[in-house]
């Protein structure tokens, strides 16, 4: 369901216009996915990938009652009338690509899972969190979430499943932008003392994760011809790019 906006009510500040906007359009026109190829995975292919896309497709499912709580009563976001509205589109479509996983798994007739030890912690921080450690947690999976698909894109000969991959790295790469003016607007207040110990603190969230992530999806990256070494790069140039993003001068987004 999307949340429409009066516009006569709008302020013309808004942040998120441009992001609501972005999001219903994006819903609008995605591109089709190849269903209907016969081709599916192999015996082996399926014992490579199918534990990483249950875990990926548990995990990027969220209703989102949380984030809306914490966010519907910030001061940052409060007299923003797009804010609610795009926050809305922007889990919709997270949620969005854990049905095309689901699909994908109910195709190739893998069980999806309904619980898993990992997911399971993150769910519990973000419950835990207030709304700026709740984005930190969700960007940091965001982030990670990019070469761990780039090296799924390359593990198998499904066409269907590189194509999924495909449109999940789209999105996501506008889903970092559109978290980074969230964090920054939340610390746009907070010296830069308190920047830098947000950095150090999330720098330590993104790599303790990072190794997780290694650790037991690390049979995909090797697959697509990924060493350890150039998934630590690749990830670590993504958080680089995070950290300018947050820190930029405010400004109106370019998508």
């Amino acid at each position: 369901m999307v949340c429409a906006v009066p516009h006569a009510l709008v302020s013309p500040a808004s942040n998120y216009e441009r992001w609501y906007e972005h999001f219903l359009r994006n819903r609008q026109t995605g591109s089709p996915l190849p269903w209907d190829d016969s081709c599916q995975l192999s015996t082996a292919e399926r014992a490579l990938v199918a534990r990483s896309i249950q875990q990926f497709q548990l995990g990027e499912w969220a209703n989102g009652r949380g984030l809306r709580q914490r966010a519907s009563s910030n001061p940052c976001f409060a007299a923003d009338r797009f804010f609610q509205a795009a926050l809305d589109l922007f889990i919709q479509e997270e949620q969005g690509h854990s049905a095309l996983l689901g699909r994908f798994l109910d195709r190739e007739q893998i069980p999806r899972l309904k619980d898993d030890p990992i997911d399971h912690v993150f769910r519990r921080l973000r419950k835990m969190a207030g709304l700026e450690a709740c984005v930190t947690v969700l960007v940091t999976a965001e982030m990670l979430a990019l070469p761990f698909y780039r090296a799924l894109r390359d593990a198998t000969r499904s066409n269907l499943l590189r194509c999924i991959c495909l449109q999940v790295l789209r999105d996501e790469a506008h889903h970092l932008k559109y978290q980074a003016l969230t964090l920054r607007l939340l610390q746009r207040p907070i010296s830069a003392g308190g920047r830098a110990i947000r950095l150090v603190l999330h720098s330590a969230l993104f790599d303790g994760t990072a190794l997780i992530l290694w650790r037991q999806h690390r049979a995909v990256f090797r697959a697509a011809g990924w060493n350890f070494h150039r998934f630590w790069r690749e990830a670590h140039r993504g958080f680089a790019r995070l950290q300018r993003m947050i820190f930029a001068e405010f400004a109106s987004p370019a998508l």
